[in-house]
């Protein structure tokens, strides 16, 4: 039995012994990609090079790549856990040549490292070559066909070509591309005899679980220009990838990606925690198994990489993970209370040692997977009421389908599956509208597929080939080097304007870009922004002056604004610091803003963080700012770095050489955003605000400077104008405030008697003008003088009266109408309020809802107020059986 660890290093050491550079995983998230929302292939952290915007100072790289596919090709969510090789999360090895080796390289290396390093029958292999393109004019990659059949001894029999669709590569639209050769397994099977030479040759690519596709090998030799037309290119490259949890399933001769130490220790822990057992089969049981396991791996590897659940983009997509996965084990594992959080530990264990940010984060994971299981056993309970009322709905109007979209719905919110929601709907002799759930599930994937929402700043194309802009503004201390003289190089659009070199800070790391102006003889270029694309910066603005900017141009920062950048990026630094000075280590970076008025920092912390832990923090930094302490900066190598102990953060991409900013010796972190040169430019620090983000994560916002020195006047006048409103000394106002909210409380008190006095009355007064119907009693009325605030308790009280009755009653409140619906605890159920307020609210223009004992809407039209009631007292009849 090969191990994990063994199969992973033996590739990286295979690659390392033939001049490839061996580089760390990127976070299975792009930072500087917005057309994608998740890391999809090992290609990904260099597609800058292939784009020709950025560049490597190696040639020839390796690695075991996070990826987390979610759609597209052999990853739809619904099928893992199904089959036996595709996942939501996986590691991808890779082999890249930049300009360096190619075809023949590429091929021998695989196939040597498959057959002789780790002795894959040769017979069980399958190889795969373009066919050619006739719309594009391409011709069959004869080269690769021939490297394979004449540097090999692969079987020319097993050599197949196959056309663009399956073996040629393209990033998008647009862009660098090529022929690719994939190497296939034949894992055996019915019809699996030698002979039947015919039957398994149909087999490759046919999407079959006989044949798995194990390693890619592209060939990226064209640019697909706007126009559909393809270019060489001047520079060849090569992009492998292979599924490292199927070639290791495959060197241990199991059948399964998930009888592998990668999972087996996954479903053990899973066995513990639910007192359910693994077959290993393809019950329901032994699919939802595999589904928590896979996806816990990728929840794990996200939020430790600085990922989140949330309502959109990539956290909407963990979110929807994480339900799918605690759906499975309430359903088919009959777990009702949160256990996923559980399997983090396990995760860690098996693939920390190769991805070391997640044992640093075990803890924070743990937290945030709980509280997300804890909120959709909620959401789950409210699912089901959803369902409820919708079913009521569609009997009510004698259908006999719920709506498609609808249905859908319960799934994309509550991570109901179709099977559930059909077995649910058929319990009330009711179908789905299968057409329309096909057609809503079409457009939510479209909607929330593998890319981005966002676009390229600039198209990659105009800026391909161009030189390297020299960055003058890369992470040192001071206000120097404010301005400079430069070349043009470009302009695009009359907007982006690009130079040899640069002052300008771009966008990286929470701190915003530079704002200023490049100026020239007659001509001005406003500067709004500053972004990095590769090793592109590029200047965001307008033309003020002239038409076209000259050769020589001089570019100046807005001094001011960089002042205070720097001083709110050195505080963020500080107040890092001191936050784990007060609260402990675990308190690190998830997030950060640092703008010119104001720094936002996100920490990882299970609880709000109390006043005095905040003084404690504020006086710490400021302490630290009275110091002057000056800064260093260095430049160091990574390794170099993190072994003596510099903080690096979790989710940032760093290279090999990295700047380190160091503050009086407490406070070390690669940094490459700019500083001051002392603590004592900050002036001043003030916190603002701390609050929660989701749980687990906290948000504290401080100013520095004179932002703080506005923050304390304001603070002060605040003090002082409430000083005179109590008329009290300041230091008397927490006391007099006391004696404020007593008094208040006391009239309260009173007031209460006497509403409650009159509730009582009324309620007398409508119990005995109840009329019997059906079930119960049924109470009605438009309450004339009746406080608004306590249509509520009046309610209350008629439910409390121990008869079954339920009622719809409605005041004015000024301008606007109120209804209100209720129902008691005696009539079983048989009125659920909530419906009922839901469908009259319309009348009075309004809309509302609420709980099947009690429902109350608001409206503005007044007048129709007793028509809604009318229409009330005949729903409720209804469902009295009256």
């Amino acid at each position: 039995m090969k191990s994990a660890h063994e199969v992973r290093e033996q590739f990286l050491a295979f690659f390392r012994s033939r001049g490839h550079t061996i580089v760390p995983s990127a976070a299975v998230f792009p930072q500087d990609d917005p057309t994608l929302l998740f890391t999809t292939a090992g290609m990904t952290q260099f597609k800058d090079v292939f784009l020709g915007t950025g560049r490597r100072p190696y040639t020839r790289a390796a690695d075991t790549q996070k990826c987390i596919r979610v759609s597209g090709k052999h990853n739809d969510l619904e099928e893992v856990g199904r089959d036996t090789y595709h996942h939501t999360f996986f590691e991808m090895l890779g082999n890249w040549s930049f300009g360096d080796y190619f075809k023949r390289e590429a091929i021998t290396w695989s196939w040597e490292l498959l057959t002789k390093e780790w002795g894959i029958p040769k017979e069980r292999l399958w190889v795969t070559v373009f066919g050619g393109d006739a719309k594009d004019g391409l011709p069959a990659d004869e080269e690769a066909e021939r490297i394979w059949k004449e540097c090999t001894d692969v079987d020319p029999a097993h050599v197949l070509r196959f056309g663009r669709k399956d073996n040629f590569w393209e990033m998008g639209d647009s862009g660098p591309c090529g022929p690719c050769t994939e190497i296939h397994i034949d894992r055996g099977g019915p019809g699996s005899d030698p002979a039947d030479g015919a039957r398994r040759e149909s087999g490759v690519n046919a999407g079959n679980e006989r044949f798995m596709e194990i390693w890619n090998n592209v060939f990226i030799q064209f640019n697909r220009r706007a126009d559909g037309a393809l270019e060489e290119l001047p520079s060849k490259h090569v992009d492998t990838g292979m599924g490292f949890e199927r070639v290791l399933a495959v060197l241990n001769g199991k059948s399964s990606n998930y009888e592998t130490d990668l999972f087996q220790p996954l479903f053990r822990r899973i066995e513990k925690l639910t007192g359910r057992r693994y077959e290993g089969g393809q019950s329901e049981s032994d699919v939802a198994f595999r589904v928590i396991a896979d996806h816990v791996r990728g929840l794990t590897a996200a939020i430790a990489d600085g990922a989140l659940p949330s309502n959109e983009g990539r956290g909407y997509v963990l979110r929807r993970l994480l339900r799918r996965a605690a759906r499975f084990g309430r359903q088919q594992l009959g777990m009702s209370t949160p256990f996923i959080h559980g399997v983090v530990g396990t995760v860690v264990d098996v693939l920390g040692d190769a991805f070391p940010e997640m044992k640093a984060r075990r803890d924070h994971i743990a937290h945030i997977i709980e509280a997300e299981e804890k909120s959709f056993l909620l959401t789950l309970d409210k699912g089901l009421i959803l369902f409820e009322e919708l079913a009521r709905r569609v009997e009510k109007e004698s259908a006999s389908a719920i709506p498609g979209a609808a249905a859908f719905d319960l799934y994309a919110t509550f991570g109901f599956p179709r099977d559930l929601v059909e077995l649910m709907a058929r319990e009330r002799n009711l179908s789905v509208d299968l057409a329309g759930w096909s057609a809503a599930e079409a457009k939510h994937r479209e909607a929330s597929r593998g890319e981005g929402t966002g676009k390229w700043l600039v198209d990659p194309e105009q800026l391909k080939g161009l030189p390297g802009t020299l960055a003058l503004a890369h992470g040192g201390t001071g206000s120097d080097g404010l301005s400079a003289a430069a070349k043009l190089v470009k302009i695009v659009d009359g907007r982006f304007l690009i130079l040899d070199r640069t002052p300008f800070y771009a966008e990286s790391g929470g701190q915003v870009g530079d704002e200023g102006e490049i100026r020239g003889d007659g001509f001005l270029f406003r500067v709004s922004d500053t972004r990095r694309m590769g090793d592109v910066v590029v200047h965001v603005g307008s033309i003020v002056e002239g038409a076209n900017p000259p050769a020589q141009l001089e570019a100046r920062v807005n001094a001011e604004r960089r002042r205070n950048i720097m001083a709110n990026h050195t505080a963020t630094h500080l107040m890092h610091w001191a936050l784990r000075e007060v609260l402990g280590t675990h308190a690190t970076q998830q997030g950060s803003l640092v703008a010119p008025e104001r720094l936002r920092f996100d920490l990882t912390h299970p609880k709000a963080v109390s006043a005095e832990e905040l003084e404690r923090i504020e006086r710490l930094v400021n302490e630290r700012v009275a110091s002057a302490t000056t800064l260093q900066s260095t430049v160091e190598k990574l390794e170099a770095a993190k072994a003596r102990g510099v903080t690096a953060l979790f989710g940032e991409k760093y290279g090999d050489e990295v700047r380190v900013v160091d503050v009086g010796g407490y406070s070390r972190e690669l940094c490459g955003g700019t500083h001051c040169f002392n603590t004592g430019e900050i002036g001043a620090f003030v916190i603002l605000s701390e609050s929660a983000v989701q749980a687990g994560v906290r948000r504290i916002e401080a100013v520095t400077r004179g932002a703080a020195i506005t923050r304390l006047q304001e603070q002060r006048r605040l003090l002082r104008d409430c000083a005179q409103a109590l008329k009290s000394a300041e230091a008397e106002i927490p006391t007099r405030i006391l004696g404020l909210q007593e008094q208040v409380k006391e009239l309260k008190k009173g007031g209460a008697k006497k509403a409650a006095g009159g509730a009582e009355q009324e309620s007398q007064r409508l119990l005995a003008a109840a009329t019997p119907c059906g079930k119960g009693l049924l109470v009605q009325g438009v309450l004339k003088d009746f406080p608004a605030a306590e249509l509520a308790g009046l309610c209350d009280q008629l439910r409390g009266s121990g008869q079954p009755l339920c009622g719809v009653l409605g005041i004015e409140d000024g301008e606007k109408a109120l209804l209100a619906v209720f129902a008691s605890k005696e009539l079983g159920g048989a009125v659920h309020a909530g419906q009922v307020i839901k469908a009259i609210a319309p009348v009075i223009g309004g809309g509302g809802g609420g709980r099947p004992e009690f429902a109350q809407a608001g409206g503005k039209d007044k007048t129709r107020l007793a028509e809604a009631v009318a229409e009330g007292v005949n729903l409720l009849r209804g469902a009295l059986g009256g």
